[in-house]
C-alpha cells in the first residue's frame, strides 16, 4: 500500500487501513516508547495512545514529511509527557 493511498483511507476510517498501520508501525512504536518511558506496561499504554492520536488526526497531517517521521514525533511527544507526569 503506498503511503498517499494509506493516508486517504486513514481519513476515511477505513478499518483495514488502520490495522495495516497498526502492524505494521507497532514495532517501531513500541521500541520508541520504552527507549524514552524504560517500563513494558508503560510502554504499552503509551503505545496505544500514540495510535489513538494517530487515528483521530490524521487530518491534521500535512503532508511535509512521511507519515512514519509524523507518527515517530507523535511517539517520542507522547513518552516524554509520560516522563514528565
Amino acid at each position: 500500500m503506498n503511503e498517499q493511498d494509506l493516508i486517504q483511507q486513514l481519513r476515511n476510517k477505513d478499518e483495514q487501513a488502520f490495522k495495516w498501520l497498526v502492524d505494521n508501525f507497532q514495532d517501531r512504536v513500541y521500541n520508541t516508547v520504552i527507549g524514552i518511558v524504560q517500563n513494558e506496561q508503560d510502554a504499552e499504554d503509551v503505545s496505544q495512545e500514540v495510535f489513538i492520536q494517530v487515528y483521530r488526526s490524521i487530518h491534521s497531517f500535512k503532508g511535509e514529511s512521511q507519515l512514519s517521521t509524523w507518527i515517530y514525533r507523535i511517539a517520542t511527544t507522547r513518552s516524554f509527557d509520560f516522563w514528565k507526569r
